[in-house]
């Protein structure tokens, strides 16, 4: 209804909730609230299509997006959940991804081959994604409009009044915009964190990193430009998964979007993150300290010699920034409105999906209620104070390990193995809620996301900590990288609940991949040999979701067979994007 609700009082509100930001996270908040009869608008400075960061999907976040489609019968979000569904489905536009590729590099040396790990996407789950943000951005709002949403772009807010009947969301053009609550889904120059001054200056995040980035094209397979070819023995093209190289005080990331047979997007992302205070900042253009900086690193170097730029590089001050609050009376900051760490791990959009699936749910209740008190969405503002900080001590620890190779070696071991067990317990949950529709099988998700995901199994838990310990020793200078890294790996080795199969706790293994040969011994593991409560976490993350494999509901199978025969010299020619004349 419109109109007045009395003498001196707002208008009533024509929208239930106003949405600012029409990115990933807030098209997919305003898809799922739209879907399940909430009056959703979305408004934004901006327009479609344009320039995103968050291209690189990890097996949680996938899951994640099933968990989502399913809980607000929204099953086009099952399309961004596999490579196969992005590209029939989608558009072509979008990059592979069946690895995560880390090589370690030293200033002024070639790279050593025994220096890198690779963890490849196991091929019995499903395929990851580059996703080609733009199209991906354009493709989700006009899935919120669909079900209802409205859309207003170039409408720049600049302030937003909180009143007992609602809230008014004021544009820079003088529109105004009515709702019951407001989410901020845009990012660091949030309206909302500026409203309530809820910025922490400066932040509590220990991590400190810059950032330079652009697309480019004729970024050469790393593969191709490393002589004797096959030199690292690695079980995946490095061109194939998000490829990080790794030295000290920080990162550059290469995620090709041309990396399989049937692209038609000849763009590579690249993007160099460094501590500045390892790294300052050049004085220069951002192009030229980007090629300035790869001029030390020999390999890489190489693989950049025919690379351009196809549009400005952006360089970024300190990213870090986190808030106060999150939430309040009417009002939630999402994802990158209230905080942010680094893209190393690709962990963003992940934290933007568990925010989706926690706030929506408890947004449409509220509704329903008409009750917006704050203790509704305490647990909100728990899940995103927590993803930040678990992402803070992750990252932070992470670049203190790049000082010392044997350091990062043990670190990727860990996070490995939290990824393992993450994404187990999420297979579990979604196999058991898609077989009942009873969100109590989602509640253990709730339970772990504001701790990473990672399981409530105390020993679990334990052994991050007091890895996290040692790595922060480290950097307060109680010990050497190298002292650290044999602490680090006395701890896994003594860690009953690591599967053995996976070769974590091997110093000479490099590949953490899940071939069928590993799965089975894994299996055989967590029912002999595994602590009980690890032993079913696993058994039930494999088998529950195993059977799910071969759904049409789920994965589409001939898609996936038309993407392995387009890489056959003959028969997959008529499946391949013909060669530019």
């Amino acid at each position: 209804m419109s109109g007045s609700t009395g003498h001196g009082r707002r208008p009533r509100p024509e929208t239930d909730v106003v949405i600012l930001g029409s990115g990933l996270a807030g098209s997919t908040l305003a898809a799922c609230l739209a879907r399940n009869g909430a009056r959703v608008l979305i408004v934004d400075a901006a327009s479609h299509p344009r320039f995103a960061i968050g291209e690189s999907t990890i097996p949680y976040t996938s899951m994640l997006m099933r968990v989502v489609a399913e809980r607000y019968n929204v099953p086009e979000l099952k399309y961004l959940g596999t490579f196969e569904k992005v590209q029939s489905q989608i558009g072509p536009s979008s990059g592979i991804k069946r690895s995560f590729g880390f090589l370690y590099h030293r200033e002024g040396e070639r790279q050593n081959p025994a220096e890198c790990h690779e963890f490849p996407i196991p091929k019995i789950t499903h395929t990851e994604t580059h996703f080609f943000r733009q199209d991906i951005d354009s493709w989700m709002l006009a899935v919120a409009a669909g079900y209802g949403a409205k859309v207003v772009q170039h409408a720049r807010v600049d302030d937003v009044d909180i009143d007992d009947d609602g809230v008014t969301v004021k544009a820079a053009d003088g529109r105004q915009f009515r709702a019951r609550y407001v989410v901020d889904a845009s990012g660091f120059r949030s309206p909302l964190a500026r409203k309530f001054g809820v910025r922490q200056e400066p932040t509590r995040l220990r991590h400190h990193s810059r950032s330079l980035f652009t697309h480019m094209i004729d970024v050469a397979p790393y593969e191709d430009t490393v002589l004797p070819r096959g030199v690292h023995g690695n079980p995946t093209k490095w061109s194939q998964g998000t490829l990080h190289h790794l030295f000290k005080g920080g990162w550059i990331w290469v995620i090709p979007f041309n990396n399989h047979a049937r692209s038609t997007n000849p763009l590579i992302s690249v993007g160099l993150n460094v501590d500045p205070r390892v790294h300052p900042q050049a004085d220069c253009s951002p192009e030229e300290e980007f090629n300035r900086f790869i001029s030390r690193f020999p390999d890489v170097r190489k693989q950049f010699a025919r690379a351009r730029p196809v549009r400005d590089w952006v360089r970024t001050g300190r990213l870090q920034y986190s808030s106060s609050r999150t939430i309040g009376y009417r009002w939630c900051l999402t994802s990158h409105a209230a905080g942010f760490v680094d893209a190393l791990f690709s962990r963003g959009l992940s934290n933007s999906l568990e925010i989706v699936n926690a706030l929506g749910w408890r947004l449409l209740e509220a509704l329903r209620d008409d009750d917006f008190a704050e203790e509704r969405f305490a647990y909100v503002q728990k899940l995103e104070q927590g993803l930040l900080d678990f992402n803070d001590n992750l990252v932070a620890n992470a670049y203190e390990s790049f000082g010392t190779y044997e350091l990062w070696d043990g670190w990727f071991r860990v996070w490995s193995l939290g990824q393992i067990l993450a994404t187990f317990e999420i297979n579990r949950a979604y196999a058991k809620f898609l077989d009942s529709h009873d969100s109590k099988h989602l509640a253990p998700l709730e339970r772990i996301a504001p701790h990473g995901s990672i399981p409530d199994y105390p020993p679990a838990r334990q052994l991050l900590a007091a890895v996290s310990d040692e790595v922060r020793a480290v950097s307060a200078g109680g010990q050497t990288g190298e002292d650290a890294a044999r602490r680090v790996m006395r701890l896994l080795r003594a860690s009953d609940f690591v599967p053995p199969a996976f070769g974590l706790t091997d110093p000479d293994n490099r590949w953490f991949n899940a071939t069928l040969p590993k799965v089975l011994k894994t299996l055989r593991w967590a029912r002999t040999d595994a602590p009980p409560e690890i032993g079913r976490l696993v058994t039930e993350g494999l088998t529950l979701f195993m059977r799910k494999r071969l759904s049409p509901d789920e994965f589409d199978l001939a898609e996936e067979m038309k993407h392995v025969a387009a890489d056959w010299p003959l028969i997959g020619r008529p499946l391949r994007v013909p060669e530019p004349q």
